[in-house]
């Protein structure tokens, strides 16, 4: 239980890390998480789970520049066995059938979206991905993001709200599903509001327990108090409280 079967390196701080847990392999679906302990005495990190291989009984997340994992990323082996994975975590949501959807996000936030956008493939969506990013940070993990996806559309910060709203005019875009930094997706969230498209954010909250106990990852959706941990991570970008998400994530920076 809990094996790394496999690891493979996208860049010098991305990697897939394949992992045996039967439980999880086989309860997943697009939109949940796990809960990882790297080593005995090391910190409980969430990660979105990017796929899974029910017959193999193997779990996959990625390992995505995130501060601290430089370190564990040294201490992984193929044959080491994880002190603790816990999971499948979180509320997966309803995946679109025959839309065409907009996915968006920089390189960290297409993280949780590669099991969104291969779901939304799957049920027969035409997927159009902009990443917000032009550094390795996202081309690292450009292939997988163009497997499913019927177009890729590579955006700066800058030219990020223009390239949104172009696509959106020029493609007819039904659905809008989003993730990375707060500002950004409460910029996306506006124009989505301002065109009348619906739209779902994949959020990234401090975690400890993933089982709603500890009150850490608290967000105010629709004017309600909220669990990422077990009301999301998925949630309507129209009702999420963006500037309340931004003040408390700046609490663990």
């Amino acid at each position: 239980m809990n094996e790394i079967v496999e690891i493979f390196p996208y860049s010098s701080r991305t990697m897939s890390v394949k992992i045996r847990n039967g439980i999880v392999a086989r309860r997943a679906r697009p939109g949940n998480f796990v809960i990882v302990r790297f080593s005995e005495h090391g910190p409980r990190l969430p990660f979105s789970i990017v796929d899974t291989y029910p017959e193999r009984e193997i779990v996959e997340i990625i390992l995505h520049r995130a501060e601290g994992l430089d370190e564990i990323q040294k201490l992984l082996r193929p044959g080491n066995e994880l002190p603790d994975l816990l999971g499948p975590l979180g509320k997966a949501p309803v995946i679109d059938k025959d839309l065409k959807v907009l996915c968006c996000g920089d390189g960290a936030g297409f993280v949780p979206l590669l099991p969104i956008i291969k779901a939304l493939h799957e049920n027969g969506c035409t997927v159009i991905s902009v990443m917000s990013e032009k550094s390795d940070k996202t081309t690292c993990l450009s292939d997988e993001i163009e497997n499913y996806s019927d177009k890729v559309i590579l955006a700066s910060d800058q030219n990020l709200n223009q390239v949104l709203k172009d696509t959106i005019a020029e493609k007819g875009i039904e659905k809008i599903w989003m993730a990375g930094p707060s500002d950004m997706m409460k910029e996306i969230a506006e124009i989505a509001k301002a065109k009348k498209i619906p739209a779902d954010c994949v959020l990234n909250m401090v975690m400890i327990d993933g089982i709603g106990l500890c009150g850490t990852c608290r967000v105010i959706v629709g004017g309600e108090r909220k669990q990422t941990c077990t009301d999301g991570p998925v949630f309507d970008a129209h009702l999420v409280d963006f500037d309340q998400l931004s003040n408390r994530q700046r609490l663990f920076e």
